[in-house]
């Protein structure tokens, strides 16, 4: 019987709610070592969560405003939306880390820190420009799950986005373009997460 998802995915895909592509990615972090869930909207909520006026019929209480320079969504650049502050307050036992792009001089290095992670079977977030990454222009962040790599220096995502494809494959060059188009490569990276003690 032919297999319809890759036989060595790392997760069960999830589908994010409108703006909530981190919380969402965290959730597939969780549920992949058992953590009790948390609702993508409080957990978006904790990540400082701005959108739109028109989405604002799609959450219980919202906040909204001016477009953020990073695009709507969550805002864990800021610090009063700092992710494991977020994360120790909801009792999630995870930690992030943040590693920019800039750390790398060029996609192959990228390449090689991905192989090592792989290897240690790190839980990793990439950050990046969503149309950079489809060929659409700069459009604004987004965030998918890394699940593996694959031959020819491409890389399977896991995306959470309701209207996309659930594992992608994209190579190496234009994954790390994508993440460098992020606000000048100043908010494109990985976040790392670690599971804590229970």
């Amino acid at each position: 019987m032919k297999s319809i998802v890759p036989k060595n995915t790392r997760y069960i895909p999830l589908t994010q709610q409108k703006r909530c592509c981190v919380p969402t990615c965290i959730q597939m972090i969780m549920l992949r070592h058992k953590i009790p869930l948390v609702p993508a909207e409080v957990i978006a909520d904790n990540l400082g969560l701005i959108v739109p006026p028109e989405d604002i019929q799609y959450f219980m209480k919202p906040r909204t405003g001016k477009r953020p320079k990073a695009g709507w969504g969550t805002q864990i650049e800021k610090k009063e939306f700092d992710c494991n502050r977020a994360l120790k307050k909801l009792k999630i036992p995870l930690r992030m880390s943040f590693v920019s792009v800039n750390e790398f001089k060029n996609p192959s290095e990228l390449y090689k820190y991905l192989l090592k992670a792989q290897k240690s079977d790190k839980d990793i977030l990439f950050c990046f420009d969503w149309g950079t990454l489809h060929g659409k222009g700069i459009t604004g962040g987004h965030d998918c799950v890394f699940d593996v790599l694959e031959r020819g220096k491409k890389v399977r995502i896991i995306d959470p986005e309701y209207l996309a494809k659930k594992w992608q494959v994209v190579s190496i060059q234009r994954l790390f373009r994508a993440m460098k188009l992020h606000c000048g490569g100043k908010e494109g990276g990985l976040l790392i997460f670690e599971v804590l003690k229970r």
